[in-house]
């Protein structure tokens, strides 16, 4: 699959990756459909903070449901769903007081083990705490 990945300063590059796959049961895998350029990306597009060279990047993502782990229970296979800045683990003390961005287990995409959403597919961790199903009746 495509993804873009993190060279430098001005210098985004599209390259293969390998394709996602389920690596806990409590994981999922989307389709991205539309991703967007937040302004913490351009951070380190313009070189104010650092970034590792060669990260995949990318976060705040939408797009279909097209593996789930055995375990999950909120999404299925066909769903179209959004997902956050953050991801998170839903259980810790941060998330159940509503506070999933300072999750201890959690973090920004392409950190711990996860890759950037600015994809064709993305692996999404706790698929439960982090995709939210956008109803059938929404216009795209």
């Amino acid at each position: 699959m495509k993804a873009g990945i993190f060279y430098g300063p001005r210098d985004i590059r599209v390259e293969d990756v390998p394709d996602p796959i389920i690596e806990t049961s409590t994981d999922a895998v989307v389709k991205i459909t539309y991703t967007c350029i937040c302004g913490s990306d351009l951070w380190w597009y313009r070189d104010i903070t650092e970034r590792k060279v060669g990260a995949q990047i990318g976060h705040e993502f939408m797009g279909e449901v097209i593996k789930v782990g055995n375990e999950v229970k909120n999404v299925k296979v066909g769903d179209v769903v959004v997902g956050p800045f953050f991801w998170c683990d839903g259980t810790c003390p941060q998330c159940k007081k509503g506070m999933s961005s300072a999750c201890l287990n959690g973090g920004s995409w392409g950190t711990k083990g996860t890759t950037g959403c600015q994809a064709e597919q993305l692996r999404v961790p706790f698929a439960d705490a982090n995709l939210f199903i956008i109803p059938k009746e929404t216009d795209e």
